[in-house]
């Protein structure tokens, strides 16, 4: 069965500027600007902005439109809505992930690397191997031995960069050839999405 529109409207809020050309969306906002592509899905992206006559009061908003589809594709106006509003809340207040170091017999030994733009991992398991893993752009990670032993928090504004960032630092540390039920070494995320 084919649905005739499929539509989805995201607001935009005060201090937050929305330009759009191409189903190429660009969000400025307080803490920066994010860019993200959607010329890969078949819908329309529209930014309007309505005056409210008897208020005299501006409310601006994101439309995603899909035109005559099926409900596998209508899915992708959701999706990229949901990614708009990521992007709006990432420009707003950012991202923030904690992960804790968990190790039961060799303590894992953790350096930054150019100002919190990387992160090199030893004595993993007892390895003598250093593994290293760069951050995608945007992000930065810290690290406050006083607060908190052997927490790292992930920061940025792109919510697909923070998180991505966080899988590879918790695939580095993968235990291999072992029972996992038993080895529980590792870098785990413990608490995402916060605000900064």
């Amino acid at each position: 069965m084919k649905y005739i529109l499929t539509e989805e409207h995201v607001p935009i809020p005060e201090k937050i500027e929305i330009t759009q050309k191409s189903k190429v969306v660009k969000v400025k906002g307080p803490r920066g600007e994010l860019t993200k592509n959607f010329r890969h899905s078949a819908l329309d992206i529209q930014v309007s902005k309505k005056v409210n006559k008897k208020t005299n009061v501006a409310k601006s908003r994101v439309s995603v439109r899909m035109w005559q589809s099926y409900r596998k594709q209508r899915c992708q106006v959701n999706s990229v809505a949901s990614q708009i509003r990521n992007m709006i809340r990432g420009v707003t207040t950012g991202y923030k992930f904690k992960m804790v170091l968990a190790y039961a017999h060799f303590p894992i030994i953790i350096n930054l690397i150019g100002n919190g733009q990387g992160i090199e991992i030893k004595n993993f398991l007892g390895e003598k191997i250093i593994r290293t893993i760069k951050c995608l752009p945007g992000v930065t990670i810290t690290r406050n031995e006083a607060e908190e032993k052997n927490v790292l928090t992930l920061q940025g504004n792109d919510l697909n960069n923070v998180s991505l960032t966080c899988a590879l630092i918790h695939q580095a540390c993968a235990v291999k050839n072992k029972d996992i039920r038993q080895f529980l070494d590792g870098i785990y995320v413990s608490e995402k999405r916060l605000e900064i």
